[in-house]
């Protein structure tokens, strides 16, 4: 059945809601973004806020899936490089919404919802990363402590803001060639 026109007023307005939301989200983090900024930025009520979305958790959920899936498109052109470049690729990506873990770390503590959304990425992460490890011919068993060990790895670097590009990329080659050893 064919969209009428409110709602793809709506969509439309949804998505201006959520760019003006990401962009003040990224650019100076969860606690700093009221709601009412928010509405103010993205031209609309603060109540018509809360027509699109229940709280700003679930408006942070939406913005972390659009992240999730940008990345995920982009990993398509890098998921054939070394796992060390793979690793690394993920870091970078990481490190460009800086706000964004440690948001969502803190928010797990209060907001049942993104204690679900991360262990949600979590799995799926952990998939991807035990995906490309039976590529290199480990058993999955190896493949999943593995998996583990290396988002461990990712989210110390990230959430200690712990080494320099030379430094990470050390520790990334060492991390591989532990882990995706036959």
């Amino acid at each position: 059945m064919a969209k009428n026109r409110r709602e793809i007023d709506s969509e439309h307005k949804r998505q201006e809601i959520l760019l003006a939301a990401r962009q003040l989200l990224l650019a100076e983090g969860y606690d700093a973004t009221s709601m009412s900024r928010l509405a103010k930025e993205a031209g609309v009520a603060p109540n018509t806020l809360y027509w699109y979305f229940k709280d700003k958790d679930e408006l942070l959920i939406a913005i972390l899936d659009e992240l999730v899936a940008e990345a995920l498109a982009e990993y398509l052109s890098v998921q054939a490089q070394s796992l060390d470049k793979q690793l690394l690729w993920l870091l970078d990506k990481f490190d460009a919404v800086p706000h964004v873990i440690t948001t969502v770390h803190n928010r797990m503590n209060f907001a049942e919802s993104i204690k679900t959304w991360h262990q949600r990425f979590h799995f799926m992460l952990e998939s991807l990363v035990v995906n490309q490890l039976m590529l290199h011919g480990l058993k999955q068993e190896e493949c999943v402590a593995a998996a583990k060990i290396a988002t461990f790895v990712v989210e110390g670097l990230l959430s200690h803001h712990a080494g320099n590009a030379c430094e990470r990329e050390t520790i990334a080659k060492f991390l591989i060639s532990k882990i995706a050893l036959k």
